[in-house]
């Protein structure tokens, strides 16, 4: 059926339909027959490509052929144990990073389109739009449009209220399309189909109402579906600094396995055993783990995230939001609880009090303390009809288990909160709207800062209410009504009016003025025409005041920012006075802060705000097309910026800054594709939250980066020192562990014990440090030094347990070489503690708090054990059963690292204190 070139009723026949939209029923069928609203994309990663990317590695190459080779020699003793270590290895990884990307997939469901649709409506009742996600959609829904919002499938128009569409992805066109209800030739191209809504096409403008006709791979997009396929997964600035760390390891590998070949050949060791053993110090001198523990960290850190209330759509934002060092934030339900509740209003040149509080219509009008009967206040009544009919959103009630009833609203809180306060008093909207009827209306836009609403009552009588900013609205006005009389507005009286304002700006309240006119329908086109030149038509009818309070978390969020080094700007189409107020008391604002209001910045030249911007606090009053102005101020500044968003103007300031935030509660689908984060909460503190989780993200990724280096470097340095030492000393040659011993320690130890480390939960002073530079390197200084400190501890300790216990037992190399071996592993247990925190002793941290290192530090043992008293493993490894005695000096040697780190910590605490 050609959609487009048929009347709606034969859409809806042909679909089975109704504008009363599908039951439950129906739609579960449907979803049988149509299959979800999905385009085909590249299949996820399977299971079994996890599995064998745990073999694509170099390292795991350069193991099997080594494999191989004793496999010829008929070594099948050293074959059955680099086969062990490979499977062990292989299983640990595949586990980790299946489940890594399980949750990664997961998340990403998290942060799917959604969409509104009418279903489930009673006959006899009125029809309540519900929310779901767009793959839930089937052909036969009905789907309202807003501005901002992305169409979840192709649709037939209806309804269509200055309705504009952006159909550039589609068409190439960059103009908005206008649409319309009326049915088109057939042979329309895709262009020309102006009462077509179009998946994946984006509502600039009005709304309107829409019949879904074809979903998933039979929409229009569906069909050139191989032009949008995802393209190969980017990595994280993160994920390529390890890399190049890898590389730079790799290139350390060679030039030690070549020294130990050397030196090898020098001491006459036999080739075989020789070849197998450089093998083993290449291996060992890589740290081969880290890019899989990169993507487990990662795994783990936006799990945290989004257990926070932040969803990560863009991997690299993990790494950015721990370098952030402004975050710009709306006002109005992130740093506020964005439940509008309205307290005053000015009409017929008095105030009214109104009590209440939240979304529950009850509560009194008051004069002077005193309950009012409303009908003695003649303009009040009027004014509440403006409220309501210039209003887009719903006020909904349902029973809880409890028996009481909760009221949600539907549509914007602010827009909400005049429903509620119409409700008070017995008006209701759905009974007012039957006489009232909408035919046309301009939306309210951050440009005119004003709504402004149609309503039929006869061809000759068509009201027009306007609502939005006072100033703006007294700018159109040339009447004011006084106790229901129209008389001239004067000058005296706009500053009366603007006297008002300021004064319930002051105490934190948000305003919105209110005024109406009476047209005739054939009047409508030039009388927007007139509006348009800023013609004075309308007459005033009062300002209703409304106060959203803080979150009571937000207070103790901005410190703990300040404290972090991170600066904290509010950017509200708020008053500026009201704007000072929140900020003042949330602690945004100090009194040597600027505040800068939309209509100065525009007059502001790129050097003059670049002079000014790290002393504002405020920005009151402005656009969203003036945030990317301050993003990229701040960004000259060389500012890490994270801007929150929730329009679809919002677009372009959020994809300027370096972290994108919208909001998953009131955010339109265009601010959510154009942000790197989505808030679950709308919350402001879970910015905060973010941003310590990616602190502890890079600051975990070095422990494990050190974990690894260190264990590395010490295994190097005694296989190294053990090859120039025993000629000299033994005045024989011997290696100091066999090559499968230094596997079982590179491979078997360290893999169970790193990944441990990248679940390490924050440290407690990690906001209490200024944010770091995002090109700094993850391997720095303070990292070398202690690695190179706990190496030669490391080096240090196994010699000497290795020549005592040469000395202890008679030259017997084995038993030498379990205990050596045994204390190069016990080293690894005790540096894994070491490495929790770069600063803070283990018994500040909690010896147990860290239980998936506990436990891997309980397998590391059990399978230490297991290594030198089961006969299975003595035959594989050469290694022999120790005694009790052995044991106590293997912990006493190998706890000097944890020891020696420990009074590194305390002396560099004690350093601290006397600078401070």
């Amino acid at each position: 059926m050609k959609w487009h070139g048929n009347n709606i009723e034969d859409v809806f026949k042909h679909l089975k339909t109704s504008p009363r939209g599908l039951t439950d029923v129906e739609v579960e069928k449907r979803l049988t027959i149509y299959g979800r609203n999905q385009i085909q994309e590249e299949e996820p990663i399977s299971k079994i490509h996890i599995l064998l990317a745990q073999l694509k590695n170099p390292i795991i190459y350069i193991i099997l052929i080594t494999a191989i080779i004793t496999f010829i020699f008929e070594k099948y003793a050293d074959t059955i144990v680099i086969g062990f270590v490979v499977l062990f290895n292989t299983i640990i990884g595949y586990i980790q990073e299946l489940k890594a990307e399980s949750s990664l997939q997961a998340l990403k469901m998290m942060v799917s389109p959604e969409c509104d649709v009418i279903r489930n409506c009673p006959e006899d009742r009125m029809c309540v739009e519900m929310r779901i996600k767009a793959t839930e959609i089937v052909p036969g829904d009905i789907i309202l449009l807003e501005g901002g919002d992305k169409v979840p499938a192709d649709a037939r128009i209806f309804e269509a209220i200055n309705l504009e569409i952006d159909e550039s992805m589609l068409t190439g066109e960059s103009v908005s399309v206008k649409k319309t209800m009326k049915a088109i030739n057939d042979d329309a191209i895709v262009a020309e189909r102006t009462n077509i809504a179009y998946a994946g096409t984006v509502v600039t403008y009005g709304r309107g109402k829409a019949v879904i006709v074809e979903t998933g791979m039979n929409t229009e997009i569906g069909q050139i579906a191989e032009l949008i396929k995802k393209t190969e997964k980017e990595k994280t600035p993160l994920q390529l600094k390890l890399s190049g760390l890898v590389k730079i390891f790799a290139i350390i590998a060679l030039i030690a396995s070549v020294a130990t070949f050397v030196i090898g050949l020098i001491d006459g060791i036999e080739l075989f055993d020789l070849f197998f053993f450089t093998v083993a110090t290449a291996v060992s001198a890589i740290p081969e783990g880290l890019p899989v523990v990169m993507t487990i960290t990662l795994a783990v850190g936006v799990n945290r995230m989004a257990r926070r209330k932040a969803i990560i759509r863009k991997l690299h934002a993990v790494d950015t939001l721990g370098a952030a060092t402004i975050i710009c934030t709306d006002k109005t339900g992130t740093l506020t609880t964005n439940q509008m509740t309205a307290r005053k209003i000015f009409v017929d040149d008095q105030f009214i009090d109104v009590t209440g509080v939240g979304f529950t219509p009850e509560g009194k009008f008051l004069i002077n303390d005193e309950e009012i009967d409303i009908n003695r206040i003649k303009t009040l009544r009027p004014l509440l009809f403006n409220a309501l009919l210039c209003n887009n959103a719903r006020l909904r009630s349902h029973k809880l288990d409890t028996g009481e009833s909760k009221w949600e609203i539907y549509g914007d809180p602010t827009e909400g909160a005049l429903l509620v306060l119409s409700s008070k008093i017995g008006i209701h909207k759905e009974e007012i709207e039957e006489n009232y009827t909408r035919i046309d209306e301009i939306p309210f836009n951050s440009k005119l800062k004003y709504m402004v609403t149609f309503h039929k009552i006869s061809p000759d009588e068509i009201h027009v209410y306007i609502k939005g900013a006072p100033e703006e609205i007294l700018n159109l006005c040339s009447k004011i009504s006084i106790n229901g009389n129209p008389v001239d507005l004067t000058q005296n009286e706009i500053e009366k009016i603007n006297g008002v304002t300021t004064e319930m700006a002051k105490n934190a309240l948000r305003n919105l003025a209110f005024a109406n006119h009476t047209i005739s329908e054939n009047q409508i086109e030039s009388f927007k025409e007139a509006l348009e030149k800023g013609e004075k038509s309308f007459m005033f009818l009062g300002v209703i005041g409304m106060i959203d309070p803080p979150r009571p978390e937000v207070k103790k969020s901005i410190k703990l920012c300040r404290e972090a080094g991170i600066q904290v700007i509010m950017a509200t189409g708020d008053h500026k006075i009201t704007a000072e107020a929140i900020g003042t008391e949330i602690g945004i604002h100090e009194k040597d802060c600027f505040i800068i209001t939309g209509e100065e910045l525009k007059l502001m030249s790129d050097k003059e705000l670049d002079e000014k911007i790290d002393k504002t606090s405020i920005f009151a009053r402005v656009s969203p097309e003036e945030k990317f102005k301050i993003v990229s101020s701040l960004k000259r500044k060389n500012h890490i910026v994270c801007m929150t968003g929730d329009g679809v103007n919002d677009a372009p300031a959020l994809k300027a800054a370096d972290i994108g935030i919208s909001m998953g509660i009131t955010g339109t689908e265009v601010a959510k594709e154009a942000s790197e984060m989505v808030l679950t909460d709308d919350n402001f503190t879970s910015i905060v939250s973010a941003i310590e989780e990616g602190r502890v993200i890079f600051y975990n990724v070095r422990k494990v980066v050190k974990y690894l280096v260190c264990t590395n470097v010490g295994e190097i340095a005694v296989i190294l020192m053990a090859l120039i030492l025993f000629p000299l000393i033994f005045q024989e040659m011997f290696l100091i562990f066999t090559p499968v011993q230094i596997l079982w320690v590179n491979l078997v130890t360290d893999g169970v014990l790193d990944v441990t480390l990248a679940m390490e939960g924050k440290e407690s002073n990690v906001m209490k440090e200024k944010p770091r530079n995002p090109d700094e390197p993850i391997f720095n200084r303070e990292i070398f030094i202690n690695i190179v400190y706990i190496g030669t501890l490391m080096m240090i300790g196994t010699l000497l347990m290795f020549f005592f216990s040469m000395n202890q037992y008679n030259n017997n190399l084995n038993k030498a070489r379990t205990i050596a071996f045994t204390t190069m592993a016990m080293f690894q247990v005790f540096n894994a503690l070491n490495c929790r925190s770069r600063t803070k002793s283990l018994f500040e941290l909690g010896i147990f708090s860290n239980k998936y290192l506990i436990g891997a530090i309980i397998i590391s043992i059990t399978l230490q054990v297991c290594a030198v008293y089961l006969f299975f493993f003595n035959s594989l490894l050469g290694t022999t059963p120790i005694f009790l005695i052995d044991w106590l000096l293997i912990i006493l040697v190998s706890s000097s690292v944890f020891i020696g780190d420990e009074l590194r910590k305390l002396i560099r605490k004690q350093i601290i204190k006397r600078k401070n």
